[in-house]
């Protein structure tokens, strides 16, 4: 074999002779043997490592954060909790008495009423007739309910002011509750000072309406004259 393939002896790690000759190994030499042999062996690894106990921590405290979190914020677990339209909140000892929600009325108000109407319950000059310090949504609560279940047609006189534009039935196609809410934050924003409204009374008025058209400003009028403060 060709000298020139073969590796440089100089690079070779030196071996340790272990020739024990012909008396054997002392003790010395076998002790210098074992050292030799356990340096050039690889020290094996470990298949885990414990966690830092910085991390551990870290853990635990996430835990406890999250189910603190959940605790104060899922309702109890109940998906009735997170429902606009839930009419009843439902107790250990049964369901509670409904709570009209001003602040649930609002968002339905803008979702459903305040492309007419305005955000600011100011209306349109000429078509949608202002709601805010209005007498039409204050006092019996039966008259806006009703208009909003069966919607208001005709020409309006408010303050010298004439208005045509119709209002639609949005009421007959929301949940009694729903109606519920919006009419009670009628009568409580922009001014207007009136009691909130249930949803037992909106059930109630809406099986006086029934299937009706649209009242006239004058028939809801003769019917629920406006208040004088």
């Amino acid at each position: 074999m060709n000298d020139s393939h073969r590796p440089n002896d100089r690079h070779r790690r030196p071996r340790a002779s272990y020739n024990p000759g012909a008396e054997g190994f002392s003790d010395g030499r076998l002790v210098e043997v074992h050292n030799q042999l356990a340096n050039d062996k690889e020290e094996p690894s470990e298949g885990f490592s414990l966690l830092p106990v910085f991390v551990v921590f870290l853990f635990c405290g996430f835990g406890f954060w999250a189910g603190l979190y959940l605790t104060r914020n899922s309702g109890d677990f109940n998906p009735g909790s997170f429902d606009l339209d839930a009419p009843r909140a439902v107790a250990d000892n049964g369901p509670k008495e409904f709570e009209p929600d001003p602040v649930k009325g609002e968002k339905l108000f803008v979702a459903n009423c305040a492309s007419c109407h305005q955000a600011t319950g100011l209306g349109v000059a000429g078509a949608f007739p202002p709601l805010a310090d209005s007498p039409w949504v204050a006092g019996n609560e039966e008259r806006l309910v009703k208009i909003i279940i069966a919607g208001l047609a005709g020409e309006l006189d408010y303050k010298g002011t004439k208005y045509n534009g119709a209002m639609p039935n949005i009421g007959a196609g929301l949940k009694d509750a729903q109606v519920a809410h919006i009419a009670t934050y009628v009568r409580q924003a922009w001014g207007n000072q009136a009691g909130p409204v249930t949803d037992a009374k909106v059930a109630e008025v809406r099986k006086a309406v029934g299937s009706r058209g649209a009242y006239s400003p004058a028939e809801i009028l003769q019917a629920h004259p406006l208040e004088t403060k």
